[in-house]
């Protein structure tokens, strides 16, 4: 996946009401109610690695992709 793709999820996480920041590793974390969910690499690598970060963030509500219309 490419930085413009994980700014989309970053983004779509945010709208969604999942608070983002950036850690001192350079890993995106992804809160929900103040419990930390999950982290997303801040550069595109293995795609494994983000697809298996999104099935985390899935099981804690996030919807993925957004519906389009």
């Amino acid at each position: 996946m490419s930085r413009k793709e994980i700014a989309e999820i970053i983004k779509a996480l945010r709208r969604q009401g999942f608070e983002v920041t950036m850690g001192r590793s350079g890993h995106w974390k992804v809160y929900k109610d103040s419990r930390l969910i999950g982290t997303l690499a801040a550069t595109p690598g293995d795609d494994r690695g983000l697809r298996n970060a999104i099935a985390v963030l899935r099981r804690a509500g996030f919807i993925w992709p957004p519906a389009r219309g």
